[in-house]
């Protein structure tokens, strides 16, 4: 090793024209994997918005049936008590 820097620069091991072609072979590879994972996020978010809108259709048709039963417990428990408050 010596201690004089190095005042050659190295030519490239290959030509310039083939590491522009690689640049741009892998530039199209990355757009087209960009595009291929956009559609692919686009895809589960419509299924993701589709699993919500249906939820929300079920707790639309579970709401009410939930109420109705809380009411009607609600109405048979004070019912049951007037009952026993009446026979004491």
């Amino acid at each position: 090793m010596s201690d004089t820097p190095d005042t050659e620069t190295k030519a490239p091991a290959r030509p310039a024209g083939e590491i522009l072609a690689d640049i741009e072979r892998e530039r199209a590879g990355l757009v087209s994997a960009f595009d291929s994972l956009r559609g692919e996020l686009d895809e589960a978010l419509d299924a993701g918005r589709q699993r919500v809108r249906q939820a929300g259709k079920k707790a639309a048709k579970v709401g009410p049936v939930v109420a109705g039963v809380v009411v009607s417990a609600a109405a048979a428990a004070l019912l049951l008590r007037r009952r026993s408050a009446k026979k004491e």
